[in-house]
């Protein structure tokens, strides 16, 4: 009877153990799946995350040179409105053309007049300026004053517009070398100097007493 019962206790004893280890097994089985799970899924995280990283630098990188890009046209644009703001009036342009087209009319004009007459004027043509220098200003009605004025030193009349080198020496001979004279000048003395330079006109459309009167106040400012 007592060896029955010893044998029933080793027999659950070893179950028992059997069972412990079986259990423990199972366990650490489980554990190892789970593992295994959980690394597989932290895998797929940290590539996502690569993904999403490479993702995130391709915006930053579109976004910088969108901004870039904006700073550019912003420049370009302020460049062109201060190209627009600098840009000459139209209605001054249209003048100038207007003056340059009355001009071009008169070159031929006096082309025409010089072709007609051209056996009566073959000395060249500096001859008709001389000839006006020479003439008396007190015999012509109109001459403006020929004196810049005791002490008074010639002014550069080149820095009036429309008038050139070749102006220049005319209005020289006829004894015109101060800003203060044109500043000076009477309808009658305009008319004079029209004559003189076979231009009609000229003196009113460059507006040459205005820009006198303005050289003469910065010179002597």
């Amino acid at each position: 009877m007592i060896y029955l019962i010893v044998q029933t206790f080793i027999l659950l004893l070893i179950a028992g153990l059997l069972g412990l280890i079986l259990g423990w097994y199972l366990t650490r089985i489980s554990a190892a799946n789970s593992r295994a799970s959980l690394l597989s899924r932290l895998t797929k995280a940290e590539s996502k995350a690569r993904e999403l990283r490479t993702e995130l630098d391709a915006l930053a990188t579109a976004k910088h040179n969108c901004d870039s890009e904006r700073r550019l046209l912003s420049d370009e644009l302020a460049d062109l409105r201060a190209r627009e703001d600098a840009a000459p009036d139209p209605v001054d342009t249209d003048k100038a053309i207007t003056v340059l087209q009355d001009e071009l009319e008169q070159c031929r004009e006096a082309l025409v007049a010089a072709s007609a007459g051209a056996a009566e004027h073959q000395e060249v043509t500096a001859a008709p300026i001389a000839s006006a220098a020479a003439t008396p200003a007190s015999g012509m009605a109109g001459t403006p004053p020929a004196t810049a004025g005791e002490g008074g030193t010639a002014d550069d009349l080149q820095q009036i517009r429309g008038i050139g080198p070749k102006i220049a020496g005319i209005l020289k001979e006829l004894g015109i070398e101060r800003f203060e004279q044109i500043a000076g000048w009477t309808p009658e003395n305009i008319d004079w100097v029209n004559a003189h330079l076979r231009f009609k006109g000229r003196v009113e459309r460059e507006e040459w007493i205005p820009q006198a009167k303005a050289l003469m106040a910065a010179r002597d400012t």
